[in-house]
């Protein structure tokens, strides 16, 4: 029997529907990501399968028994929730947040008993937070945050853990450390592990199984090798994306080059390009085709921009995954910006594990008068997860440098 079954599943909203005749069958230990445009439905099926959200037509069962029929403190034994949008209480420490997921055990009034705390603690040292329990939440950076919420959803003992977007606020290095934590608690707790992704790349990457919607409609399930491909892909967001295969199989996307008029005169010949993320894939592309001697950096082994700088042969100054950036790096990467006529500094977010990269770049255009171009499609305040310390960066980098506020005004320039 598989752990999670979705039966003819359909949900409307005023009159319009959002899901329709969803059906999936999910074992326990799989890991499955969920793929799509805006809209498609993602997170209205996390909430139907966490009953958040009741269905017109259609059930969800865990192991056999209908969510429809659970009492809500059952439920919450049975499905884990770690939300997109999460308001934390600051006057909790960090042991105290992890033990709220004891709730569906505990009658009214009741303490926590040593059984409890024990499950905590484990749940807490499984996700690596153990050593942070007396901390206040406020203090913590985003990747150890998320990582509390987790171990929170775990210290239920769920049958299914759902997660919405799990890293699309996080640092760059922190999207593989919490995608290489559920992959891994997946499979030593024998858990489903649901999670809504926007990188298809780590997806494809961390993901046993994905669902690919469109229109409130399952497109394809399978294996990555299955839904990834570059008909689907075109079919369901409408773009022409080139597929690649890594070291282990997995399928992996790359953006084709811009077709432009490549005849204009370049008034440089080499760029270095600050990026990461994904942020910097069609900068990278577009200077590589228009003939541009290209260096990127400081971007960690297995993040999208770094497999992309690498298939096209760029330079690249590089860290290992989910590590904070090194001296020794920064350094070798300040050679790099040194070396080439301007710069160029993507629209990528900032936290504490890639903030040298703006430091850097804020020394050279300030110390050795450097050129630089900066992509600003989204205001640095809404890209700053590090206490407004990288916006007073950026601003003072901004005022020394010329922007952009489109991809194309750039490469109009460029």
């Amino acid at each position: 029997m598989p752990g999670l079954e979705v039966k003819n599943l359909t949900y409307s909203y005023k009159k319009r529907k959002i899901l329709e005749d969803i059906c999936l069958e999910i074992n326990s230990g799989e890991f499955v990501g969920i793929l799509g445009p805006n809209g498609s439905g993602k997170t209205t099926l996390l909430n139907n399968i966490n009953r958040w959200l009741i269905p017109q037509k259609g059930s969800v069962l865990i192991d056999g028994k209908r969510i429809q029929s659970m009492s809500t403190k059952t439920l919450a034994k049975y499905v884990a929730t770690v939300p997109q949008e999460t308001s934390l209480d600051l006057g909790f420490t960090v042991e105290e947040i992890v033990m709220m997921g004891r709730n569906p055990y505990l009658r009214n009034f009741e303490r926590e008993k040593p059984e409890d705390k024990a499950i905590v603690e484990e749940c807490m040292k499984a996700v690596g937070v153990w050593n942070l329990k007396d901390r206040y939440i406020n203090e913590l950076s985003g990747g150890e945050k998320q990582r509390v919420l987790i171990a929170r959803a775990l210290a239920q003992q769920p049958k299914v853990l759902v997660l919405d977007e799990p890293i699309s606020h996080l640092d760059i290095n922190f999207k593989w450390e919490i995608l290489e934590l559920l992959k891994n608690l997946c499979k030593t707790l024998k858990i489903i592990v649901i999670a809504v992704l926007h990188d298809i790349n780590l997806a494809s990457i961390f993901c046993d199984k994905l669902l690919l919607l469109k229109n409130g409609k399952i497109f394809k399930a399978g294996i990555p090798q299955e839904v990834i491909t570059e008909q689907n892909l075109f079919e369901v967001f409408n773009v022409r994306l080139k597929i690649t295969v890594d070291s282990d199989g997995r399928p992996m996307i790359t953006f084709p080059q811009p077709v432009q008029n490549f005849q204009k005169p370049r008034e440089f010949e080499s760029v270095h390009v600050i990026c990461g993320g994904g942020a910097g894939e069609k900068i990278l592309h577009y200077l590589k085709a228009r003939g541009y001697k290209v260096s990127a950096g400081v971007l960690n082994i297995g993040d999208t921009d770094w497999k992309t700088a690498k298939d096209l042969g760029v330079d690249v100054v590089e860290d290992p995954p989910f590590s904070p950036i090194s001296e020794e790096k920064a350094k070798e990467n300040r050679a790099y910006i040194d070396k080439a006529e301007v710069v160029i500094l993507c629209n990528i977010p900032f936290g504490n594990g890639n903030l040298r990269n703006l430091l850097t770049l804020k020394d050279a255009v300030f110390e050795s008068k450097k050129r630089a171009f900066v992509l600003n499609e989204t205001p640095i305040e809404q890209r700053d997860y590090t206490n407004g310390l990288a916006a007073k960066i950026y601003c003072q980098i901004l005022n020394k440098s010329v922007a952009f506020n489109s991809f194309e005004e750039l490469i109009d320039f460029f």
